[in-house]
This record gives structure tokens, sequence and C-alpha cells, in this order.
């Protein structure tokens, strides 16, 4: 019980990708500084549009200037619920297989396969890649279908 207990913690858990909240690193790393003079009232503006993003002034005006990116902003906690969201969506999806290899398990000790059967894997499977494609769109990764 306690292992079940640690595995859904760690499947649930984003992964540091996902919450990254620092750039990248580059090869060489950035050594180029610019140096912004603002107001007063630009700088608490600059602070306070950071923040409700939750990024540094600094980072938030490097990626308005040079995003490529039309579409808005997604913040860390609208990130992180979209990834606990789809980690449940997930969770859900292996307790339905989990259900066929019951069955499957059931159907070969009776020697009988339930007629419905293939009908319900592929169901199943097609979810799975569903929802395996849009972890992909979603959080920007490519990988193996597991």
């Amino acid at each position: 019980m306690a292992e079940d207990t640690a595995d859904e913690q760690q499947a649930s858990r984003p992964s540091r990708s996902i919450i990254r909240r620092r750039r990248a690193n580059v090869p060489g790393g950035r050594d180029e500084k610019i140096e912004v003079k603002v107001t007063a009232d630009e700088k608490e503006l600059l602070r306070a549009r950071g923040k409700l993003m939750n990024m540094s002034p600094q980072r938030l005006m490097v990626t308005s200037a040079l995003g490529q990116n039309s579409a808005p902003r997604v913040d860390y906690a609208d990130r992180k619920q979209a990834w606990d969201q789809a980690c449940e969506l997930r969770n859900l999806i292996a307790a339905i297989g989990n259900n066929m290899n019951q069955i499957a398990r059931q159907a070969n000790s009776d020697e009988q396969i339930p007629a419905d059967f293939a009908t319900a894997l592929d169901a199943v499977m097609r979810a799975h890649r569903r929802v395996f494609d849009a972890f992909g769109e979603t959080f920007g990764f490519e990988g193996q279908l597991g």
C-alpha cells in the first residue's frame, strides 16, 4: 500500500521540464547584458506584470520582445493544473488497462474470450494515444508511447 502511494505521488508530480521556470541553457552561456532605465512607475508595472505571469521583470521583457509565439502565455499555476489533469486521465486509462488485463487473465483460464473484448481493447488503445498526443502538444515533448 505504501508503494502505491509513493508511485501515485511520483506519477502526479510534474516533470522538471514541464514546470521549469528558468530559460533553457544555451551553449556558451549568456554573457551579453542590456541595461534599460525605467521610471519608478514603469518598474512597478513590470514587477506587477511579471508577478502575474510568475516571472521576473527581466524575463518578462525578454519573452515579450523575442517571443515568436502569438498565443497568450500560460502561467505556472495553469500549466501545473493542466499537468495534474492530464496525469489523472493517464492514470484512469492505466486503470482501465489493468481491468482489461484481468479480463484477459480470466479469459485465458476459462479459455473463452468475451465477444466485445477486441472492441474494448481498441477503444483503450485509441484513448491512450489521444492522451499521449495531447501531452506532447500541451507540454511540448516527444517520446516513446508507453
